[in-house]
């Protein structure tokens, strides 16, 4: 009994070894780096919070390009038309149109800070965005990353199982006539009900993991060609 429990152990650690230098490599070998700027271009196209700040240097652009053409308001202009037998009340006679010209002279003073603020106000917007970009494009591969670890974790430890259960058929059997005890057959069993809990938990963590890349993107992953 205590040979084959080497022999077992030995055999769950080469699984182990294998399969984790089976996931190092892949990680990098799986990552699909077109189809990650795909998911970036697609999230920069619908996530509410990234067309949010492009409108934000669109309306920053249009201030200024008012603040260029303002400079009328501080005019103001007035028309008044009398008829003919039009009397005023200090008896001067007031015929045909009479036109008036004013000037706000505070507003034209102020004209300068105005479209300097609207400059500023633009740049702001556009550094804002710069910003919010690098570091938008970087969750989008983060999210990407994880899931494909997920994926990766996920795969390795389904093939575990069918390992683990092949040697677990082996132990029952030799159990059921009598050639292993209850002990070492009890502790197989725990060993992989834990592996299959794992298991579900991994696929747990793929899924929120590729909800989370969804949430981005603003659809489906399988919509992403």
């Amino acid at each position: 009994m205590r040979g084959f429990l080497q022999k077992l152990s030995y055999i769950f650690i080469c699984l182990i070894i294998s399969n984790c230098g089976k996931a190092q490599e892949s990680i990098y070998t799986e990552i699909n780096y077109p189809f990650m700027q795909k998911l970036i271009d697609a999230a920069k196209e619908n996530y509410p919070k990234y067309k949010a700040n492009q409108m934000k240097v669109v309306m920053a652009k249009d201030n200024v390009q008012k603040s260029k053409k303002t400079w009328l308001d501080f005019f103001s202009f007035s028309m008044n038309y009398s008829p003919t037998n039009s009397i005023s009340i200090s008896n001067y006679v007031l015929t045909g149109y009479q036109f008036g010209m004013g000037l706000n002279f505070a507003s034209l003073l102020q004209k300068p800070y105005i479209t300097k603020d609207a400059k500023n106000q633009l740049i702001l917007a556009q550094l804002e965005k710069e910003d919010y970009d690098l570091g938008f494009e970087i969750e989008v591969k983060t999210r990407y990353i994880k899931y494909i670890q997920k994926l990766i974790t996920l795969r390795v430890q389904s093939k575990n199982q069918v390992d683990l259960d092949a040697n677990f058929k082996q132990l029952k059997y030799k159990f059921e006539k009598g050639e292993e005890t209850f002990e070492t057959y009890n502790k197989a069993l725990v060993s992989s009900s834990e592996t299959k809990q794992q298991i579900i938990s991994s696929e747990g963590e793929v899924l929120l993991a590729k909800y989370s890349i969804e949430e981005l993107i603003g659809k489906k992953l399988e919509e992403i060609r």
